[in-house]
């Protein structure tokens, strides 16, 4: 038999063939019959061995050890388990089958090898899933590739739209990106990309959203931020930056536009970020940059490096502006009273605003900023940090240190 879609779907990109563990909830059963298009048969899945992952040590960034909340691991059992093509259709389906065949359980989405393509990263080009999952579930259902990272390629930018309930994980876009609009309960996780970014657009807010270990391992030339966090008509809830790394974006000379590495911007509410176990390096303006309708925001033992000393990783490519306008900040929040917090931090090159809580937080200002709450520690030693140092507490995420780590099954 068939199954049928529990919401609407649209999958409009094609595709060329080429947290926590949650326990599952029923005992093994016989497997139902396969759906169409492009699936296996949906059954459950025993647990298998968790793989072996390098202990990184005490360090900023990627380690293998973060997982997206709400989410079983790939090697835990499952209530349902599937295999589909290499195919935004068969995925959709593969995520309907799988969330009927167990609603309450534990569900997981196996891609097969292959080639993905989109239709762009801007905020309106056309999802390549759209509508896809359904609130309500006790845990998100996992999508991984197979056969581990890199087996499935995916060969343009893409979006998707409204996709709730979900966690992928192990796919990687580099050198391409990913924009996220209107997901609920969803993550995006242990993926090297060029950017990635979240807009709430027409299909509602954005709430309950994760990037896990996500790498933009390279400097990029040009106007934009390296990733933007924008409200469109709606609002953003909830949204977590977790063990991601964020290399800076370096504009040229005669631009007048305003470079950060992470930027939230729009009119509507925006409560809640998380920033937790990552590193980031400022671009020619600013590390991180938030807006006056911004709250909630929590820097929870994250590292950003300004001032010049991301230089030190990343030098200015010939033709880049030469911070005309002064050396960039790791926050620039002037205007900030009470938006901001920060846990077991550590803050190279200007931090601008008031936090509302300072806790265990290093900043390389001699004068640092006010909090409402506890107090900055100064070490101006860290405005002489050198690469050695960055890379003991932030190691260059190399694609072979990355498949070290990002293990699945």
């Amino acid at each position: 038999m068939s199954f049928l879609l529990l919401t609407p779907v649209a999958v409009v990109a094609a595709c060329a063939p080429d947290g926590e563990r949650v326990a599952p909830t029923s005992p093994a059963a016989t497997p139902t019959v396969a759906a169409e298009g492009g699936l296996g048969a949906v059954g459950t899945a025993a647990a298998s061995t968790p793989p072996e992952i390098p202990d990184s040590g005490d360090v900023f960034g990627p380690t293998g050890q973060r997982w997206p909340s709400r989410t079983p691991r790939a090697y835990d059992a499952f209530d349902a388990s599937v295999e589909c093509d290499c195919t935004w259709e068969a995925i959709a389906a593969a995520i309907v089958a799988v969330d009927r065949a167990a609603p309450d359980g534990s569900a997981r989405v196996l891609v097969r090898p292959g080639r993905l393509s989109g239709n762009g990263a801007g905020s309106t080009s056309e999802p390549v899933l759209s509508q896809v999952g359904r609130d309500g579930r006790a845990s998100r259902v996992l999508v991984i590739p197979r056969d581990g990272t890199e087996s499935v390629t995916i060969d343009s930018s893409l979006r998707m739209d409204a996709v709730v309930g979900v966690a992928f994980a192990g796919f990687w876009t580099f050198p391409k990106s990913i924009v996220l609009t209107s997901t609920r309960d969803f993550a995006w996780a242990w993926s090297k990309g060029q950017a990635f970014n979240i807009t709430s657009g027409d299909s509602g807010p954005t709430e309950g959203t994760e990037f896990v270990e996500c790498v933009t391992p390279e400097a990029a030339a040009g106007d934009a931020d390296t990733w933007a966090f924008r409200t469109g008509s709606n609002a953003f809830r909830d949204i977590a930056v977790r063990g991601c790394y964020l290399a800076p974006t370096y504009k040229g000379e005669d631009s007048s536009a305003h470079c950060d590495t992470l930027q939230l911007s729009g009119n509507a509410d925006m409560d809640g970020l998380l920033v937790e176990g990552t590193v980031l390096f400022s671009s020619t303006n600013a590390g991180f940059i938030p807006t006056a309708d911004a709250s909630g925001i929590v820097f929870d033992r994250t590292l950003l490096v300004g001032g010049d000393r991301m230089l030190e990783r990343y030098p200015l490519p010939d033709g880049a502006n030469a911070f005309t306008s002064g050396q960039p900040a790791a926050v620039n929040a002037a205007k900030s009273t009470d938006q901001m917090s920060a846990k077991d931090s550590i803050f190279i090159g200007r931090v601008r605003g008031t936090f509302s809580l300072a806790e265990n937080t290093t900043v390389s200002a001699s004068e640092p900023p006010a909090a409402i709450n506890g107090s900055f520690q100064s070490d101006p030693s860290l405005g002489d940090v050198d690469s050695s140092w960055l890379q003991e507490k932030a190691p260059m995420p190399t694609d072979d240190r990355l498949r070290g780590i990002w293990r699945l099954r």
